[in-house]
């Protein structure tokens, strides 16, 4: 009687396999065939049917929240002649790096290389205009003007709000870089220009003249600019030491025999012109060694620290990234660092700005949020993007790693209460100021809600 059990369920077992196992046969085929047919489709020019490489592809984005791919910038030109009432934003692709990027930001070049010869495409796209240099020498090419047009005008339905970003000449400004690149800003309905500078001056100059609605700047600097005029908030966390990498550090010189802060005593450190290169500076001195027992000698930017120390005409520098990694791979002695601090760089915004646009800064901070993750999943895609507009000086710019930069965050109570105290005993800024008067976290999207862009995957 239990052999026959046995044998019942044996049997039922088989038979419930079979059935699976035909199942998943037969899905398999019909999932492949539609796969199939798909994958063909997609991999096919939209003006003409030719098979893509993605070396030479062009996509256009469509008001309609769909995109369709052409095999050459030849192809797409002459699509978008009669569809140009219809797309939101083109991309091509970088012939050097592979990468596709905003095709507003391109370097065309026509030459006697053919790409796609069913179509004789003779047009070719580069990110950077020394790439497009090259390709003209080597193949008797020309410069030419944007295929696409040197005005790209949008539709009427997809009219994008606007915003004015300043970026400082370092690493912390490339998610602002990378979603105007891809572009994440387009595909999320911002026209987003940026306007670079140096030094905290400039940045507060940018402001105060309203030729800017937001700049990134370090956190001291953004606790002040809250209260000045105009009146800014901090909305976003941007880039932030670890406890491999620095953001600020006070390093001695390569040929000094200074091995510590105490070190320090009657000695000349130089120090970048700024409110957050001064906090820093007294910061690290402060438990080791009095402040009027060193020598400071105040410079324009952090290029002429970083000279005068290799130089050696001054013991020390307050250094910052990228120049903290240079110093590292020099081998230079790091006397404090901010690895172990809980302080970063930050996006502030005008208060006006805000008010005026509250939905549009939603969308502007989500689009970052989608930058930082692209940036962060995929460091290696944008490193030429980095040597090239992070502000890294050529001596450091191979195999410049790139940070990893803070997703959905707002510096903390907790984290801005040393920055307060000393502010106060400067006199720049009232440690019991409210903070919700100085940081508004309110924009920061759910992180589960924050994937990569379309234009990115």
């Amino acid at each position: 009687m239990l052999q026959q059990k046995h044998l019942i369920i044996i049997i039922c077992f088989l038979v419930f396999a079979g059935v699976a196992l035909i199942g998943g046969i037969l899905g398999k085929k019909g999932g492949k065939g539609q796969n199939d047919e798909t994958d063909e489709r997609l991999s096919r020019c939209a003006n003409d049917g030719t098979k893509i490489n993605p070396l030479y592809e062009v996509d256009a984005y469509l008001a309609d929240k769909t995109t369709l791919r052409f095999c050459s910038i030849y192809c797409a030109t002459r699509w978008y002649e009669n569809n140009r009432d219809r797309v939101i934003y083109l991309t091509v692709s970088d012939e050097v790096t592979g990468n596709k990027f905003d095709s507003t930001l391109g370097h065309f070049v026509e030459s006697d290389l053919v790409t796609i010869p069913e179509v004789k495409n003779r047009i070719h796209a580069f990110s950077a205009k020394e790439d497009a240099l090259t390709h003209i020498k080597q193949f008797n090419g020309k410069l030419i003007e944007n295929p696409f047009g040197t005005a790209f005008v949008l539709p009427q339905i997809a009219r994008m709000d606007t915003l004015v970003i300043g970026t400082p000449l370092v690493p912390d400004s490339m998610p602002v870089k990378i979603a105007l690149f891809k572009p994440i800003f387009k595909e999320n309905m911002l026209d987003v220009k940026i306007v670079s500078f140096e030094g905290d001056k400039e940045g507060e100059r940018l402001l105060s003249r309203g030729v800017v609605d937001g700049i990134i700047c370090d956190l001291p600097t953004g606790l002040v600019l809250a209260k000045g005029s105009p009146s800014v908030r901090i909305v976003k966390n941007i880039l932030r030491a670890n406890p491999y990498r620095a953001l600020f550090a006070l390093v001695a010189g390569p040929e000094t025999r200074v091995k510590n802060v105490p070190d320090l005593k009657g000695k000349i450190i130089a120090v970048p012109k700024g409110v957050s290169f001064r906090f820093y500076t007294e910061y690290y001195l402060r438990t080791d060694i009095p402040l009027n027992k060193v020598v400071i000698r105040e410079v324009e930017d952090i290029a002429k620290a970083w000279d005068l120390l290799n130089k050696g005409e001054v013991s020390a520098a307050l250094l910052r990234t990228p120049y903290t990694d240079i110093a590292v791979k020099k081998g230079m002695v790091f006397l404090a660092d901010d690895r172990n601090s809980p302080w970063m760089s930050v996006l502030v915004l005008k208060e006006s700005v805000i008010k005026k646009k509250f939905k549009v800064i939603e969308r502007f901070i989500f689009a970052l949020e989608q930058s930082v993750l692209a940036l962060n999943l995929k460091p290696d895609d944008f490193s030429g993007l980095l040597q090239k507009q992070g502000g890294i000086p050529e001596e450091g710019r191979k195999r410049f790693p790139m940070p990893i930069f803070e997703g959905a965050n707002c510096p903390s109570p907790d984290e801005i209460e040393t920055i307060l105290n000393w502010l106060d005993e400067k006199g720049l800024l009232s440690k019991e100021t409210p903070y919700e008067e100085l940081i508004n976290p309110g924009f920061l999207p759910d992180p589960n809600d924050v994937g990569l862009a379309f234009c990115c995957s």
